[in-house]
C-alpha cells in the first residue's frame, strides 16, 4: 500500500477480496475502495437479496460515501430490469447500520 501512496487514488477489488479486508489494508491510506456486487445476486435474486447484497458492499467498505458502487461484471443479459432499479435505489438511499 505504502508504494501506491500518491499514484493511486482508486483500488478497484473483485469479488475473489473481501471489502472488509480491502478497506483494513488501505485504511490511513487515502485511496478510495470500489468494490462489486456480484452480477447474478442482481440476475437471480429477489428484491431483499438485491438490496441486502447492497448494503452489505457498503457496510464492508466502511459505509455510506467510503467507496465506489458497482457490479463485478456489469449486468447480465436476461437480468430483470427491477433488480437493477432494486440496485441503484437502494445503492442511493442506504445511510449505513
Amino acid at each position: 500500500v505504502e508504494a501506491l501512496k500518491g499514484c493511486v487514488d482508486v483500488l478497484g477489488v473483485d469479488g475473489q477480496c473481501r471489502l472488509s479486508e480491502a478497506a483494513r489494508i488501505i485504511e490511513g491510506s487515502g485511496m478510495i475502495l470500489q468494490g462489486n456486487v456480484d452480477s447474478y445476486v442482481l440476475k437471480y435474486g429477489t428484491e431483499a437479496e438485491v438490496r441486502e447484497a447492497v448494503r452489505n458492499n457498503i457496510d464492508e467498505a466502511g459505509g455510506p460515501g467510503r467507496h465506489i458502487m458497482n457490479l463485478g461484471h456489469g449486468v447480465l443479459q436476461g437480468t430483470p430490469e427491477e433488480n437493477v432499479g432494486y440496485f441503484v435505489e437502494e445503492a442511493q438511499s442506504y445511510r449505513g447500520k
